[in-house]
């Protein structure tokens, strides 16, 4: 078995704490050989298709279509900072703080950097907030990808770019960890709530398995089974809470992704 939290940049110390605790509370719950420690894998796409996958956590827009029928969805994280609310999360619409322009509306023929065209909260979440105020299909004079949120904030601070969206956990714990970064830039607004990055494991774990994870994340995030160390882990990953979700909750990422399409916005 493998497991792996690839998609948020945690401080490892934090990760390793909160793997342990979770590690604990899934051979309580009767899974065995688990690893010792967790995955970084190099390939997404390929990780998150493995059949020796017990767990992960992936992109919405991606389980609504590249791996739709391909994973099982086990749930999500709840995260307390702005932009978030329980197993709901939105992107930060994030611009230079010298800029004059304090909404989306005036930052039509601006210059957007994205992550990467399968992100929801950097690609898809932009579409959408811009789709309605789009003429003749399009709102941007030029769409840059960057390759992952941290550089798209590089980009903007940098004066490559005028404007980002950046999953708001994403930009809350950079924020921190590239200060002289996001010195330079503020929040103008948030996208629509959309479901939080899912956790996921293989087609083949069995329904059992996925009751035993669920019930260990559960216990993971409950505040009178931590101890202080994995408290503090999740007080410095800004973990609250765990909701179960299914496949279905996510399939909004790509309904809203058609619809922009539909309504005549242009690729970027």
């Amino acid at each position: 078995m493998i497991c792996a939290l690839p998609m948020y940049p945690f401080a490892a110390a934090s990760l390793r704490a909160f793997w342990s605790a979770l590690r604990d509370n899934l051979q309580r719950a009767g899974l065995q050989r688990l690893p010792l420690e967790l995955t970084q894998p190099d390939h997404l796409l390929r990780h998150w298709q493995r059949s020796d996958l017990l767990l992960s956590q992936s992109c919405g827009y991606p389980i609504s279509t590249l791996l739709r029928g391909k994973v099982r969805v086990v749930g999500a994280f709840h995260f307390d900072v702005p932009g978030c609310q329980l197993s709901a999360y939105s992107s930060a619409l994030l611009v230079r703080k010298d800029d004059k322009r304090t909404s989306l509306p005036e930052f039509h023929d601006a210059v957007a950097a994205c992550n990467e065209r399968h992100s929801q909260s950097g690609y898809h979440a932009l579409r959408s907030a811009v789709a309605s105020l789009a003429r003749d299909g399009r709102f941007f004079s030029k769409v840059l990808f960057s390759g992952a949120h941290r550089h798209s904030a590089q980009m903007v601070a940098g004066g490559e770019a005028d404007i980002a969206a950046l999953d708001c956990v994403s930009a809350f714990l950079l924020r921190r960890q590239e200060p002289e970064v996001f010195e330079r830039l503020t929040t103008i607004g948030y996208t629509e709530p959309m479901p939080g990055l899912p956790l996921i494991t293989s087609l083949s774990t069995s329904t059992t398995a996925l009751a035993q994870l669920r019930q260990a994340l559960s216990m993971c995030c409950q505040a009178p089974s931590q101890t202080p160390k994995l408290r503090d882990s999740l007080d410095a990953m800004r973990i609250t809470g765990f909701s179960a979700l299914d496949e279905s909750d996510y399939r909004i990422c790509a309904a809203r992704a058609e619809q922009n399409t539909r309504d005549g916005l242009a690729d970027w």
